[in-house]
């Protein structure tokens, strides 16, 4: 018979409980700011509401704003999770009307404030507009294809007028009661009979127009291209067209007020400004710095810990001492496409696009130059990525629940390393370890697993915690996490799992949307060589920092 030795067991514990004894606490941090937030998460439909303000949907943020046109100031509509508005417009009793792009619901907003749905199944619904006579249309992009006429009392089913138009986007009915619109995929501005789905072409030549609106007298149409960051103005009937002024790229809606004066959205910039289309003077009416921040990562080795900024709808490189943002990559006008995670290696950059369908990918760009030199579609809604030293990466695909390896051949081959991951969202490397692997917060079940390269062998780290998102490894080897379901951050020891609360009551953790992954928007933790800690807020779309207090 086997006897067990105490004595060794004995000595094992004491020198365990030493040792643990012996381990200085975690420091206190101070909470600064590196980048202020603003009040959208990137903008996008505008409306006009003929009593002093601008309506402004905000689909990521989940939101519908008004803003003063006197003064800009920001006031919240309807907030999230009922507000997510790619679009939005004003019915002839004055309620308001949004397009869910991601839930496929069309709401309403009535006077006395009461919102409902009104339609439901249509994915991709992006522009509405009403006729003269009261008939409502909306139509659906990119998750669909399509233009429809809607009740808007939400009684009746919608009726479908067109299938796939070519995208049709930001519309507006004319004087002659045809609707005017572009269609994203030929480049063109076209008038549509809705009672015939007879399609004529207005104007042509455009990159990527994306809205359109008539000036004040309804003789002419101002349209805004989001490749070229122009505006113009289409003269009809003739289709003649002259650029109004010139913007940043990533335009994506404009409003005409009755003084003729243009409001126009950003996106990427995340604002809005006013042309005065008799001068072609612009100002600003709403400005911001980021749009939505999420994904974050910073080099160990760098000094200065300069972040790189998974900002959705661009990818920024942002100064962590100073806030001063260096480098801006701007969606639509690049090959670059929406990123949500980001991580580095010596030489690349490493971008995932979480968005669920035929449009995701993961993208890797030269880290000096900032060229995209591999895309890599995935439609599995992949949160965090890394790549390892081979070239191989790891995707932590939230919506199978998944981490895969793609090799870095093409065509690329992807190999299963890990399943039954309940949403996992970041990846925290540890491969200088003995057995390397890969540190995986899992949102849904609360946990942070350990998953071995050499086979995916699992470990749980931590669990019973909250919605954990981002993930990031301190210097001394503590595992940094943002536990976006408790808005709180926190360290975890990896070899006992001991947690410490590092700040608490964060503006993180927007809800998430249905039609997106696990984790929707993550929260970006990461670390520096001098220990400070970085942390996206998707709420305030800001960025903040946690310095170690002596």
């Amino acid at each position: 018979m086997h006897r067990f030795p105490y004595k060794s067991l004995l000595a094992w514990l004491l020198m365990a409980s030493s040792q643990a004894l012996a381990a200085p606490p975690p420091p206190a941090y101070r909470q600064e700011v590196v980048v202020a937030g603003s009040h959208f998460q990137g903008v996008h439909g505008l409306a006009v509401d003929g009593k002093g303000h601008l309506l402004a949907s905000n689909l990521l943020g989940q939101s519908v704003h008004s803003i003063d046109l006197k003064d800009g100031k920001v006031s919240t509509l309807v907030g999230p999770p009922l507000g997510g508005a790619d679009d939005v417009t004003l019915g002839p009793d004055g309620s308001v009307y949004w397009t869910g792009y991601f839930t496929g619901q069309l709401m309403r907003r009535t006077p006395d404030g009461k919102t409902r749905v009104i339609a439901r199944d249509l994915p991709g619904l992006n522009s509405l507009a009403f006729r003269r006579d009261g008939r409502f249309y909306v139509t659906q992009l990119g998750r669909g294809d399509a233009l429809w006429e809607v009740d808007p009392s939400g009684k009746k089913p919608p009726r479908k007028v067109l299938s796939e138009p070519g995208f049709l986007n930001g519309f507006e009915f004319g004087p002659d009661d045809k609707l005017y619109g572009p269609i994203l995929t030929k480049g063109q501005i076209a008038r549509v009979d809705v009672d015939t789905g007879k399609i004529e072409t207005v104007a042509e030549g455009f990159t990527i127009p994306v809205a359109v609106n008539f000036d004040a007298r309804r003789e002419n149409l101002y349209v805004v291209d989001a490749a070229r960051g122009e505006l113009v103005r289409v003269r009809l009937p003739t289709g003649a067209k002259e650029v109004v002024a010139k913007l940043p790229t990533g335009l994506d809606n404009l409003a005409v007020g009755p003084d003729d004066q243009v409001y126009v959205s950003n996106m990427v910039d995340n604002d809005i400004r006013v042309v005065n289309p008799a001068d072609g003077s612009v100002r600003p009416l709403v400005e911001a710095r980021l749009s939505v921040p999420s994904g974050l990562a910073v080099a160990p080795d760098d000094p200065d810990e300069q972040l790189y900024v998974a900002d959705v709808y661009a990818f920024r490189r942002v100064g962590g001492r100073d806030g001063k943002i260096n480098q801006t990559t701007r969606v639509l006008s690049t090959r670059m496409n929406f990123p949500m995670n980001v991580s580095l290696s010596a030489k690349h950059v490493v971008l995932s696009t979480a968005y669920l369908g035929g449009h995701s990918n993961v993208q890797v760009l030269d880290r000096a130059s900032g060229e995209v030199l591999r895309t890599i579609p995935n439609a599995n809604g992949v949160q965090g990525v890394l790549e390892l030293a081979d070239g191989t990466l790891l995707l932590a695909e939230a919506a199978t629940g998944r981490l895969v390896r793609v090799d870095a051949a093409e065509p690329a081959g992807t190999t299963m390393l890990a399943e039954g991951l309940e949403g996992p969202v970041g990846l925290a490397a540890d491969t200088e370890a003995k057995e390397p692997g890969v540190y995986v917060t899992e949102v849904r079940s609360g946990k942070v697993t350990r998953v071995r390269l050499s086979d995916g062998a699992r470990r749980t780290v931590a669990k019973g915690l909250k919605a954990p998102e981002g993930i990031a490894r301190h210097p001394d080897g503590g595992l940094i996490v943002a536990e976006v379901g408790r808005k709180r951050l926190v360290r975890i020891e990896p070899a006992t799992g001991r947690l410490t609360v590092l700040a608490s009551g964060l503006r993180i953790g927007l809800p998430e949307n249905a039609g997106m992954p696990p984790g929707y928007i993550p929260t970006g933790v990461a670390v520096g060589g001098s220990g400070t800690i970085y942390l996206t807020s998707d709420i305030e779309s800001a960025l903040y920092r946690f310095v170690p207090v002596p």
